[in-house]
């Protein structure tokens, strides 16, 4: 990619053969996306309301033991 300007500047070209998110990126992208879900949460809920969510999503079995309407009810402030 290169982002050419009107004035006649351009940046430098940069490839990404494997965008983040891409499995072959997942290790690099999980770090990422758990820290966007905590920012997110925080500015809806308290703390320890968003602990208990990141917690449960951390525990994927714990996460897929727990009925829908529980889970969903950890999102009601």
């Amino acid at each position: 990619m290169q982002v050419f300007f009107d004035d006649g500047t351009a940046t430098e070209q940069v490839t990404v053969e494997y965008p983040l998110g891409h499995r072959r990126r997942r290790a690099e992208a999980i770090p990422r996306l758990e820290q966007k879900l905590e920012v997110n949460l925080a500015s809806h809920f308290q703390d320890g309301q968003v602990r208990s969510i990141l917690d449960l999503s951390r525990d994927q079995a714990r996460l897929e033991a727990m009925p829908v309407d529980d889970f969903m009810g950890m999102f009601v402030s």
